[in-house]
């Protein structure tokens, strides 16, 4: 299973507007398209991590993008800044 930390750092005053769209289209989609979502979390006013799973990460990747309701939303327009990282699980 490939593992992605994803961090961002959001745009002044875009939480609540971010939170929305997250909720109601970003998760479903990713979920719809097979992947896990590990955790999301809230590190300060406007900084959010979260990590999402999947077995084929890049075959999902693109179904993901291309989903014609993802092509409706851009989440991008609340970042100020996207850090990704593919990262290794311990057991623990």
């Amino acid at each position: 299973m490939t593992v992605q930390m994803r961090r961002y750092r959001l745009k002044e005053g875009a939480k609540e507007e971010f939170l929305r769209v997250f909720r109601e289209v970003v998760l479903p989609l990713r979920k719809e398209v097979g992947f896990r979502v590990l955790g999301a979390y809230l590190l300060s006013e406007r900084e959010f991590l979260w990590f999402v799973a999947h077995e084929n990460f890049q075959e999902a990747e693109q179904a993901y993008y291309a989903h014609p309701r993802r092509l409706e939303v851009d989440p991008r327009v609340y970042l100020e800044e996207v850090e990704t990282r593919f990262v290794e699980a311990l057991e623990v």
